[in-house]
């Protein structure tokens, strides 16, 4: 067969596999020459079988994963010579052509890991909008002497709000990482859901209801229970910790889910701080998982400057308009492209203010 005969049977391969076939059979000749007698039996170019075996494996091969694989194929469909021809050692012979095997596992992005959920806030379903009945006063009890009045008094109300803010995510997925198996959708899903937990546990704790964005728990502080520290020293903290303790309980806040959050660089200081050589929290943080006898969560979430507690973090509602919509368009075909989109409509209110106290550092 002349070259050109071999460019046309291979042609319908595609340029770069033909050229790769028609480069790897030529470098399959020299040696094989009988002088004058053409090809030797059995080699690539001896007959168009021949040819046509060999690229049936380099095919086969191509759909296989690594090089146990594509010396197989080259045995179901040729000989001696076609295996030689497939050479998985030089870049330039089919060996380029084996695909290189992608693992199933992912190493992880880092990202602050949710912690709302885990201070137990309480999660309330909404459709849209919600409203809650808030009593702001109370009726008033009066000793009354004989012929005294007593002046009238009467309960106060008031309402807390939820609105459906709605957040999104948008992003442009390779369709070669979803069709890898164990990445896929659901490796793709569970970092955006992931994500998504992410954002809502941000704007939980820091949104300041800007534009579209819900206010979060600092924006809705009693203002009475944020206070700036007295100090970084053990005197200074331990006055501060157990102010922050303290205003809760004498604003009648009942003790229930109590709990503190804070950043890791304010816990590290706290593990740090010593009294006269002996240690003030770490003994404590270390062997309970407590401050003060109350349990602590950290995150990053959080700023360093703050630490924050509740007597009862079910007094901050987690509303969640809908569950985590995910959906998958077909939008950039020509790129081999799907775009994933994620929505989720959520807001968060503080139900009873004073069941919150914040000591805000200066460093």
């Amino acid at each position: 067969m002349t070259r050109e005969q071999v460019a046309e049977m291979v042609k319908a391969l595609g340029p770069e596999v033909a050229r790769e076939l028609m480069d790897a059979a030529a470098r399959s000749a020299p040696g094989r020459m009988e002088s004058g007698k053409g090809p030797l039996p059995g080699g690539v170019y001896s007959s168009p079988e021949n040819l046509g075996a060999f690229a049936k494996s380099v095919i086969a091969a191509g759909r296989r994963t690594g090089a146990v694989e594509l010396v197989d194929a080259a045995k179901r469909f040729g000989n001696a010579d076609v295996q030689k021809a497939v050479q998985l050692s030089k870049f330039d012979s089919a060996g380029v052509l084996v695909p290189i095997q992608q693992s199933g596992e992912v190493i992880e992005f880092l990202r602050p890991e949710a912690a709302l959920l885990k201070l137990g806030v309480r999660t309330q379903a909404f459709k849209g909008e919600l409203h809650l009945g808030r009593q702001t006063g109370t009726s008033e009890f009066r000793w009354v002497g004989e012929g005294e009045t007593v002046p009238k008094s009467a309960p106060k109300y008031g309402k807390v709000v939820l609105k459906a803010h709605k957040g999104m995510v948008l992003a442009d997925i390779s369709n070669d990482l979803l069709r890898t198996p164990g990445v896929g959708d659901a490796g793709v899903g569970e970092d955006i859901r992931a994500t998504v937990a992410d954002g809502l546990d941000d704007a939980g704790f820091n949104g300041d209801g800007t534009g579209a964005a819900p206010k979060g728990l600092f924006a809705q502080l009693d203002a009475a229970h944020a206070f700036a520290s007295t100090g970084t020293t053990a005197a200074a903290y331990l006055a501060d910790i157990d102010k922050a303790v303290e205003l809760p309980l004498t604003a009648h806040v009942r003790m229930g889910n109590a709990a503190w959050v804070l950043h890791p660089t304010r816990a590290t200081a706290l593990l740090q701080l010593q009294n006269s050589g002996v240690w003030v929290f770490r003994q404590e943080m270390l062997d309970k998982g407590t401050i003060r006898g109350f349990p602590f969560v950290m995150t990053t979430r959080v700023p360093s400057a703050r630490i924050t507690f509740s007597a009862d973090w079910r007094q901050f509602i987690y509303g969640i308009d809908e569950d985590l919509i995910l959906s998958e368009h077909d939008t950039r075909a020509e790129f081999d492209e799907t775009t994933v989109r994620a929505i989720v409509k959520a807001d968060f209110k503080v139900r009873q203010p004073k069941a919150f106290s914040s000591i805000t550092y200066s460093t």
